[in-house]
């Protein structure tokens, strides 16, 4: 595409006679053919892998029990918006080892934020009310909002 420009401005019969337009116009098809690159940057910080590893991780621990009774059930913020609170909550068995699985949270919800401020992440805003509690239906978790 680049040449079709390039030829139409050097071929007398089609393009300009004009040296001075000839010279605005090759920086002006300079930028315009560059400039997709000016917005790829390249600081951006790649944190995706390791938050998608540690999110499975914390999804796989969350769902390691069966839901028979809610009373063993606790819930949890997870994420961290760009504009401030978390992206979700999520429902954890009391039974699994709490203070390991806390802690990938702290540490999920630490890079998350980490990368939105690094990368300029931007978000909707909007807030995320917290569950009531939770309840147990065909062996899931369900977060009750009220």
């Amino acid at each position: 595409m680049a040449a079709f420009f390039v030829s139409i401005l050097f071929n007398s019969s089609y393009g300009m006679k004009n040296k001075k337009m000839k010279r605005f116009l090759m920086p002006a098809l300079f930028l315009v053919f560059t400039s997709c690159f000016i917005f790829d940057s390249g600081d951006q910080i790649e944190f995706s892998d390791d938050l998608e590893v540690l999110y499975q991780d914390i999804l796989r621990l969350a769902e390691s029990q069966p839901c028979t009774d809610p009373k063993d059930w606790s819930f949890i913020a997870l994420g961290s918006k760009p504009c401030g609170g978390p992206w979700e909550y999520i429902a954890y068995p009391k039974s699994i080892n709490i203070p390991e699985f806390l802690a990938k949270v702290k540490r999920y919800n630490e890079l998350q934020q980490e990368d939105n401020i690094k990368n300029n992440r931007y978000s909707d805003c909007m807030f995320v009310s917290p569950p009531k509690s939770v309840a147990c239906e065909n062996s899931k978790p369900v977060l009750l909002y009220e």
